[in-house]
């Protein structure tokens, strides 16, 4: 049988890798299907049940466009979407879960390891809801998701390595992949790797960029051919999104590039420059400056001034603008360290971590298991990862400044009283904040999870996202203003406890938060489903 042993997984919006550790103690990608480093997140459905993933999927958008599912990770934790082909739904869960499987087999079958205990990565600034449906869409692959690691964080353990660097240094990850973005700032002090603040966007990435040389493309043609319009054509777009993210990708290596365009017979040559790319994108890019810039604001109230590395991970960091803005607005001086592998290879050094601080056993035990020597075990299990709350967490409250509050609760202004902050220490106790019933002889009280989806924390519903509900019953008729506390507790791994108790009867109720969408027996559908699919990559 093959040996196991525990992989990290790079789930990108355009991107996914797999890496493992090997005997040496090193991470290590593991190749896919055609032997290269990276898969496309891109299946196509060829007939019902039967899928191709990565490159082949992404050729054959060319061809079937409308069999295509892309920029998934955009879509995760949304419980409005759901993909039809052939007849058959499937939520972004479920076709994370196609690409994961592929991306297990084609690992499995070039490491000779078994390939199911996983660490799986998300962006810094991923809300619990978008989170939990990653690691639900391991679970529908088959996999044993050990923890839903911060991709900045796996850069940064990437970047670090096994060993034991003295003294304390302050890193700045700036995380531009395929479809999103965030900035980490990450205190390392030995063995300690701690996260102090996180930001981002999670809608801003690469496929952005792609989208403006396509506009681009597309008036260049139209003002050749004023009676051709490739934009109603499906097929044509997808050549011309081919041809936008292949000159997008060069021109950070040349300064430009000729291509031609063409549709129903006819054709344009054009030529792209460096410069032309930059001027079409240039807010995009000022828009990860400014989310830097609140980053770099909370790095300097929490007393960092310095930075000893500013590391770049995601493909998009290759473009040559994004270091010589760092450089131009905050004098930073950054460098890439290996941007489309850093992030899978930093997870599969977590999952090291995880499983033997997990396992119970010892050093001995866990190195047979695992394939690696007790020295590479030892110096995982003394490694200690610190992350954030990446947003704001609280309840929905009557606003007590509303004058009808008092006289018609039931009509008052509805706000977001957030109990817990952002970029708050993990594990976090919020202790218990004191709430009221709002009408008379009020039986139960439903408590409502709302999770900040703005930029900055706000008490308007419209800025906030309900994640969760639960119901606390029993209460005893009385007067209304009767005390409720509650309590917020969110654990290392982002699972976040509610406790509310109604204080004089002592009536209480706890429960974890229960985000919408699949719960456990959809979850054992969906993968009962998957794995009757035929995957191949």
């Amino acid at each position: 049988m093959p040996a196991s042993t525990t992989f990290g997984i790079d789930l990108g919006t355009t991107q996914s890798c797999v890496a493992y550790v090997d005997e040496s103690g090193r991470p290590v990608v593991a190749r896919n299907a055609v032997g290269e480093d990276t898969t496309p997140s891109v299946v196509y459905f060829e007939g019902p049940g039967r899928v191709l993933v990565g490159a082949a999927a992404k050729n054959s958008a060319l061809l079937a466009v409308h069999l295509v599912a892309q920029l998934v990770k955009r879509d995760m934790g949304r419980q409005d979407v759901e993909f039809t082909y052939h007849g058959r739904g499937y939520t972004p869960e479920k076709v994370s879960a196609l690409i994961l499987r592929e991306l297990a087999r084609a690992a499995q079958e070039s490491t000779g390891r078994v390939v199911r205990d996983v660490v799986i990565t998300v962006p810094a600034y991923f809300g619990v809801a978008e989170k939990e449906a990653t690691r639900k869409a391991g679970e529908i692959a088959g996999l044993n998701v050990l923890d839903v690691l911060a991709e900045p964080v796996a850069a940064a353990l990437h970047h670090q390595g096994l060993e034991s660097a003295g003294g304390k240094r302050h890193l700045l990850v700036y995380d531009l992949g395929g479809g999103t973005f965030d900035t980490t700032v990450i205190r390392v002090d030995g063995d300690d790797i701690r996260v102090v603040c996180t930001d981002g966007d999670q809608a801003l990435g690469g496929a952005d960029w792609d989208a403006r040389v396509v506009d681009h493309l597309l008036e260049l043609f139209r003002a050749q051919h004023p009676g051709l319009d490739p934009s109603a054509d499906d097929e044509a777009m997808q050549e011309f999104h081919n041809t936008a993210e292949e000159l997008k990708k060069s021109l950070s290596r040349v300064e430009s590039r000729r291509t031609q365009l063409r549709f129903a017979g006819a054709a344009v040559n054009v030529e792209f420059t460096r410069a032309d790319l930059q001027r079409l994108t240039s807010d995009l890019l000022d828009r990860t400056m400014e989310i830097t810039g609140r980053s770099l604001e909370v790095a300097r109230r929490k007393g960092i001034e310095h930075f000893d590395e500013v590391l770049l991970a995601g493909g998009m960091t290759r473009m040559p603008a994004v270091a010589e803005e760092l450089r131009s607005r905050f004098g930073l001086a950054a460098r890439l360290s290996e941007p489309d592998l850093a992030v899978a290879k930093g997870a599969a050094l977590f999952a090291l971590l995880r499983q033997v601080k997990g396992a119970g056993a010892t050093a001995e035990q866990v190195a047979g298991q695992l394939g690696i020597s007790a020295a590479n075990v030892e110096t995982a299990a003394a490694k200690n990862v610190t992350t954030v709350v990446p947003r704001s967490f609280g309840v929905k409250a009557i606003d007590p400044a509303d004058p009808m509050a008092h006289t018609n609760p039931l009509r008052a202004r509805q706000i977001v009283t957030h109990l817990l902050a952002a970029n708050t220490e993990l594990p976090a106790d919020t202790g218990p904040f004191p709430f009221a019933t709002g009408v008379n002889n009020q039986r139960m009280a439903e408590i409502e999870v709302w999770e900040q989806n703005g930029r900055e924390e706000s008490e308007e519903l419209a800025d906030n996202t309900r994640v969760g509900r639960g119901m606390l019953k029993g209460i005893p008729p009385r007067p209304a203003g009767a005390q409720i506390e509650i309590t917020f507790f969110m654990s290392e791994t982002g699972t976040l406890t509610v406790h509310a108790r109604e204080q004089e009867s002592g009536r209480d109720v706890r429960f974890d938060l229960n985000i919408g969408g699949m719960d456990q027996r959809a979850v054992d559908a969906a993968r009962t489903d998957i794995s009757g699919h035929e995957v191949s990559g």
